[in-house]
Order: C-alpha cells, then sequence, then structure tokens
C-alpha cells in the first residue's frame, strides 16, 4: 500500500470536492433556503450514498474496460500526480477542471507507455459521450424547464415550499451523481493499489474535507449565479446535469458533472429565453475540455519515461 498514493489521492480529491461542492450547495444555499453549511452537508451525503451504492459501476472503467490490464502503483501515483497538476492549472485559469478527462488521459498514457493492451472500441465511445454530455443535459433542462414554466402556483408561499423540495432533492441528486461516476472512476483506479474498502474511505472523506473546509466559498460564487435563474430554471438546470450523468453512470462511462452541469445551466436558460453561458466563456471552456486528457496523455507518458527508466 502506497502512502504517497493516498497522499496525492487525498490532495487531488479534496481540491475536486472543494470545487464541486458549488454544483451542488451553491443552489440551495445561494437560493437562500438554507446556509452554506448545511447546503454542504447535503453534498457530502449525496456523494458518500452514491460512492458506496453506484460507485462500483464505474470501477473497471479504465482498466478493463479501456486498458486490457492493470497498472502498478508507480504508474498510479504518476496519474494521481498528474491529475493533481492539472488541477492547479486550471484553478490558476480559473476554470473548472474535468478531472474525469484528466485521469482517463493520463490512465492512458500510462498504459499504452507500458505496453498495455487498448480497447480502442470503448475509448471511442467514452470520447464520444465526452462530446454528447453538455447537450444531452441541456436537452433535458430545457425540456424540464419549459415544462415547469408552463405550470405556476398561485401562492408565493406555496412556491417557496414546493421549490425549496425540489432544490434540496436536486442538490442531493447532483452530489449522489457525482459521488457515483466521478469518485466511483478514481476509486476504480486506484483501488488497485490500496484495495477497494481503503480507496472508498480515501476518495469520501479527502472529497468531504475539501467541500466542508473551502467547499462553502466556492459555493457562495456558483450560488449567486445559479440563484439569478430563478426557482425553476435552476432545478431543471440541475436536475438535467445530474440526471445525464447518472445515465452515463448505469452504462459504466466516466463523464464530466462539470460539463454536464454547464450544459444543463444553458438549456436551463434557454428554457427561460435567457442565455446563460457567453460566447468567451464558452469557447475558454471547450478549449480546456479538448486539451486535458491530451496534455494529461503527454505529461503521464512523459513522466513514466524519466521515472521508470
Amino acid at each position: 500500500m502506497s502512502l504517497l498514493l493516498i497522499a496525492l489521492t487525498a490532495i487531488t480529491l479534496g481540491m475536486t470536492g472543494a470545487n464541486n461542492a458549488g454544483n451542488s450547495a451553491g443552489t440551495v444555499a445561494g437560493s437562500k433556503i438554507m446556509s452554506y453549511r448545511n447546503g454542504i452537508l447535503i453534498f457530502v451525503a449525496g456523494l458518500t450514498l452514491g460512492a458506496v451504492l453506484e460507485g462500483g459501476k464505474l470501477s473497471g472503467a479504465i482498466q478493463g474496460r479501456a486498458l486490457a490490464g492493470g497498472l502498478g502503483t508507480d504508474s498510479l501515483q504518476i496519474i494521481m500526480g498528474v491529475t493533481f497538476a492539472m488541477i492547479l492549472i486550471a484553478t490558476a485559469a480559473r476554470l473548472p477542471l474535468p478531472i474525469t478527462q484528466a485521469i482517463f488521459g493520463a490512465s492512458i498514457g500510462s498504459g499504452l507507455y507500458l505496453g498495455v493492451p487498448l480497447h480502442l472500441d470503448n475509448v471511442i465511445i467514452v470520447l464520444a459521450s465526452w462530446v454528447l454530455t453538455p447537450f444531452l443535459a441541456a436537452a433535458v433542462s430545457l425540456v424540464l424547464s419549459k415544462v415547469l414554466h408552463r405550470y405556476t402556483i398561485n401562492s408565493v408561499g406555496g412556491t417557496v415550499v414546493i421549490y425549496g423540495i425540489l432544490t434540496i432533492l436536486a442538490s442531493f441528486y447532483t452530489a449522489y451523481a457525482f459521488g457515483a461516476n466521478t469518485l466511483g472512476l478514481i476509486i476504480g483506479v486506484i483501488r488497485e493499489d490500496l484495495g477497494w474498502s481503503i480507496s472508498l474511505a480515501t476518495a469520501i472523506i479527502a472529497t468531504a474535507l475539501g467541500g466542508i473546509i473551502v467547499g462553502e466559498r466556492v459555493s457562495r460564487t456558483v450560488g449567486e449565479g445559479v440563484s439569478s435563474l430563478g426557482p425553476p430554471t435552476a432545478f431543471a438546470s440541475q436536475v438535467g446535469g445530474a440526471f445525464t450523468v447518472h445515465m452515463f453512470t448505469q452504462a459504466g462511462i466516466p463523464v464530466s458533472i462539470s460539463h454536464a452541469i454547464i450544459g444543463g445551466v444553458s438549456g436551463g436558460g434557454l428554457g427561460k429565453g435567457a442565455k446563460a453561458l457567453n460566447k468567451e466563456t464558452a469557447v475558454k471552456l471547450v478549449i480546456l475540455w479538448s486539451i486535458t486528457p491530451v496534455f494529461s496523455f503527454i505529461m503521464a507518458w512523459l513522466l513514466h519515461a524519466v521515472i521508470l527508466v
């Protein structure tokens, strides 16, 4: 069991938890339904349940489906180190890093350097799913937003209560989908060295601590932006993103919760007749999403060449 691997995973997932707390807790807190601290607790509960109940569906997404063999401890340390480096780069650029793309690209680069056979058909399916994710999330959110705007609740109190409950459920569902897909993917990678139980515990504790310690600040930023869409649109945006990720989870395909939520916000905004994402931001995100797996692949390959000589 590698202590370095545990440390790299914990640091990486701590930062990931801080960033992804906003996807779940930001809306419920930004809408003034409950405090940011309680919103973070919903995030922790959702990701824990998602990882425990459905994380296993992603356990073989890389070592098994994408690669026809396992990776050693040195390779796993390189993969998590590269993923951590990519998170730092994205944080410096103030853009949401798709950790799924980083860890997938680094894993494929490691496997190919070591001569592990590649299941090209499965890799192509994953790549295609990444392209489809924001569009599917946008479509689901658009439809749901239009349906919700058809129905009005006469009393102000009734609107607050109903959408308060729905927003809490949507926040929990978003965290659940993140735990099942993203954490499930990472647990599946590191379990080759740490075993399932330690990998699961490390992933949940590190991500939860990141959300608890730093997540409130991120959640405030996200909450202010998403809550401006209005309760029906905010709810549709979250559900559209979470549902899309959960759908891919059933097929064991790793996709980015950030992709899905951004797609969901765009679709929900369109349903309201608003433009939720400006062109400049969209271009930056597309560039980041495109270069992340490529850069991670190259970094992992080069590190293997230097370290494993």
